[in-house]
């Protein structure tokens, strides 16, 4: 178990380089193909590609049931930082357009319990649905449409520019990149200069009324999200 600062730092939390499936706190690799009638597709944009992030979120739901998590790429699209904080006192992360360059994602095809589970977690969000897509999953699949969530908030806005994952693999990046560390040194600059950074963290995950300033102040000049969806819930 890491510690809080450890934890925050980690965000978007490792990912495997291939399809898997997520069941009961663990995954193996997606080796068959599975039943999608009854399940939606959900874009992943940060932490919820991580089958880490996803045993937080449901394993302590014993009947919940697997998660066919579909890797692959989105053309046309990045993800990027979102101005808030969550609450574990990371830096979370959004969908943006961006033209030209192609960002590895993973399809999460959710039952309506798993769907509703994720609603709970997602506060700062909206449900979405995209369609027109150019998504490429592994094994050949184009799935043209699906659902992702949206910051409601925007987009983390530095130096006038929205600021791609790095960890996040992409090709031909419109915005720069930073990893979740350098992000938080960014708006420790901004909202605490001189503080060590492990402090900075600190102390926005262990006082909230430090991380609703600190969250009010990012979402301050924040960037919009710029891709056409309609907006099915306000979450």
């Amino acid at each position: 178990m890491r510690d809080p600062v450890s934890h925050a730092k980690a965000y978007p939390f490792p990912a495997p380089d291939h399809s898997y499936l997520y069941e009961a706190g663990g995954w193996q690799i997606l080796r068959t193909g599975f039943e999608t009638a009854d399940r939606t597709p959900v874009l992943a944009a940060g932490s919820n590609q991580s089958p880490e992030q996803l045993s937080r979120k449901y394993g302590a739901m014993q009947d919940i049931g697997s998660i066919p998590a579909q890797r692959g790429v989105l053309h046309d699209y990045d993800v990027v930082y979102a101005a808030h904080l969550s609450g574990y006192g990371s830096v979370p992360a959004t969908f943006q357009h961006s033209p030209g360059t192609v960002v590895t994602i993973f399809v999460l095809w959710l039952t309506d319990p798993q769907l509703d589970r994720m609603h709970e977690t997602e506060g700062n969000y909206s449900y979405d649905h995209l369609d027109s897509l150019r998504l490429e999953l592994d094994g050949g699949v184009a799935l043209p449409a699906a659902h992702a969530y949206t910051s409601k908030i925007g987009c983390l806005s530095h130096e006038g520019s929205c600021v791609s994952l790095a960890e996040i693999a992409a090709q031909n990046r419109q915005f720069p990149a930073l990893t979740q560390a350098g992000m938080q040194a960014v708006i420790r600059d901004r909202l605490a200069p001189g503080m060590a950074l492990d402090s900075f963290i600190q102390q926005h995950i262990r006082d909230p009324a430090i991380h609703r300033d600190r969250s009010t102040r990012l979402a301050d000049g924040a960037l919009a999200v710029a891709y056409r969806r309609r907006v099915i819930a306000d979450l």
